[in-house]
């Protein structure tokens, strides 16, 4: 029984892949967006008038997605990371302690990306925006309900447990 143990507890480590090929993506999406936000301000600067208004802000915009996906990206491995291998001196803000907080925190940012992507979408076309801000708003909502229920949900639990442990020590409140 203790070998069986000792195998199911390292397969814990088979996170360090999906860990690894995040962060190279993470790092992928900010290097080669931020060269291109580089290239694209030296350009800008050095001819101003050959970059139309509208495109400057699009191209922002789009830059602005990839670090915010990278972000997300980031941020999961970091959460994998020390939910399943070891925890990590972080700021208070990006310290996760259990999955409930890693897929809160993953919601948010996929909140955001889809704001930016259809902030992008509006720069670019006029026709069909009405459809396409609904097929975003719909997931929003969809996530925002879903966060909304587990955390209900996740506070009944842990009213439960308090009271389970309150009774089995003897720490019960009378009211």
């Amino acid at each position: 029984m203790s070998a069986l143990y000792a195998i199911v507890a390292a397969t814990r480590y088979l996170v360090i892949i999906p860990v690894i090929g995040l962060i190279i993506a993470a790092a992928l999406l900010f290097v080669v967006g931020g060269l291109k936000l580089l290239e694209g301000v030296y350009m800008a600067i050095v001819n101003p008038s050959s970059v139309p208004t509208d495109v400057s802000v699009i191209g922002i915009v789009e830059f602005v997605h990839l670090f915010l996906i990278g972000t997300v990206l980031w941020i999961t491995a970091i959460g994998l990371y020390q939910l399943f291998i070891h925890q990590m001196p972080l700021p208070k803000w990006l310290q996760i302690n259990d999955i409930e907080e890693l897929e809160t925190d993953l919601i948010g940012m996929v909140v955001v990306v889809l704001a930016v992507n259809f902030l992008g979408v509006v720069f670019n076309r006029t026709e069909n925006i009405l459809e396409y801000g609904a097929a975003i708003a719909l997931p929003i909502a969809a996530l925002a309900l879903y966060i909304n229920v587990r955390g209900k949900r996740s506070a009944i639990h842990e009213k439960i447990v308090t009271s389970e442990s309150a009774e089995i020590t003897g720490d019960t409140e009378e009211s």
